[in-house]
């Protein structure tokens, strides 16, 4: 199951209960005690502080005869009322954990061993927030999902063609703007092994996909379509998130803008201990970068300027993939990153970053994700970017 495909179907979930006659449908078609409750819970909405809700989203892949049972992909859904932003977050499933009784194991080991409380209390362990609730869903609802929608353009960014007879994976698909089917959106978001940097490029695009299938959910003509849209939620869609609670958020969901949901991936690591293929994440570093993800400043100037802004990531403190790692770190959030590389000849102890600009709201932003850096004013201005960030032995 891949990563981007649970998370489309819960946000599309909620996306249609938030558009006001979609939202009184399932209502009615709730049985009556959900009804009364609902009835009951209305009363006091206005007064009621709705707050922020954390939602895993569980891609468990049953048909595979090898491994039946763990769950291919972990999403943490975020959305928080009071900003009106939400995150997207994804949990490598290799990352390590330690389970009672079971030892190092990975994360997507949770599933299978305690079923989706285990998983939701692993990655609340992980990120160091509560998990509310979660979601599962597999290939089949999400393209029933896309075609329910009439489709959903989009402008594919190359032509894609790879077959895995093996896995019965097959992909083909023309360069250019088009309106995928649930096949051919199911085939794009599948798609990495034609891209240089294979993930990267793939999260890239599934976020590209997403944020138009929103769109096309929030689109007044989805009303026309909203019984067999929900029919196929009920049939393919299974969550502990009572409808209740749905419908609650609903009003809040209807005004959140696609500018408003960030993607990210939890840090860390890829490494080999003893021949298997881990994540390793550090706890102090994951705690941070949800501190800065949960920031509720107001960052709409910030964000606007980032894209603008050339970064040059230098590795000058000789810890191996360092500059990658940062880099990487720095896209995530918004930036420009052209250049990685390495200081030759110098040691830095103190981590730089070496400013030739006059936003101080970017430099204070920087020094938030760089927690131990230090800020150098570069006067003179020499130089095709516009801050370099030179890592010492202290990141």
């Amino acid at each position: 199951m891949k990563k981007f495909i649970k998370i489309v179907s819960m946000l599309l979930l909620l996306s249609l209960l938030s558009v006001g006659v979609g939202g009184y449908i399932y209502l009615k078609s709730l049985n009556p005690l959900d009804v009364s409750l609902m009835n009951k819970n209305s009363e006091n909405k206005n007064s009621e502080a709705i707050q922020k809700i954390n939602i895993l989203v569980l891609g468990v892949d049953e048909t595979s005869p090898t491994d039946p049972r763990r769950s291919d992909t972990m999403i943490l859904l975020s959305y928080n009322p009071k900003t009106n932003k939400a995150y997207i977050l994804s949990i490598p499933r290799d990352t390590m954990i330690k389970l009672d009784k079971y030892g190092t194991q990975k994360i997507n080991a949770a599933y299978p061993i305690g079923g989706p409380q285990l998983a939701m209390d692993m990655v609340s362990q992980l990120i160091g927030e509560p998990v509310d609730y979660y979601v599962k869903i597999g290939y089949e609802g999400f393209k029933q999902l896309v075609d329910d929608l009439g489709g959903v353009e989009m402008n594919v960014p190359m032509d894609m063609n790879y077959d895995d007879n093996a896995g019965n994976l097959h992909i083909h698909l023309k360069k250019g703007v088009q309106l995928l089917d649930g096949e051919k959106a199911l085939q794009l978001v599948r798609f990495r092994h034609g891209y240089a940097e294979q993930d990267l490029e793939r999260v890239k695009v599934q976020r590209e996909f997403l944020l138009a299938m929103f769109q096309k959910a929030k689109d007044p003509s989805t009303l026309l379509k909203i019984h067999r849209i929900l029919k196929t939620i009920n049939q393919y869609v299974e969550t502990n998130i009572p409808p209740t609670t749905m419908l609650k958020y609903a009003d809040y969901l209807l005004k959140l803008d696609k500018d408003n949901i960030k993607t990210a991936t939890v840090p860390g690591t890829p490494q080999y201990i003893d021949g298997v293929a881990y994540y390793i994440t550090d706890p102090q570093e994951v705690l941070q970068f949800m501190d800065n993800l949960n920031d509720e400043r107001d960052d709409t100037a910030i964000a606007a300027n980032k894209k603008d802004i050339k970064i040059e990531v230098l590795n000058g403190g000789g810890i191996p993939g360092a500059a990658t790692k940062t880099a990487d770190l720095l896209k995530q959030q918004g930036y420009d990153v052209v250049k990685i590389g390495n200081v030759i000849g110098t040691t830095y102890n103190t981590t730089q970053i070496i400013n030739r600009t006059d936003d101080k709201k970017i430099v204070e932003d920087l020094k938030k994700i760089l927690k131990n850096a230090i800020v150098v004013e570069d006067t003179n201005g020499d130089s095709n970017v516009d801050i370099t960030i030179i890592l010492g032995k202290n990141i």
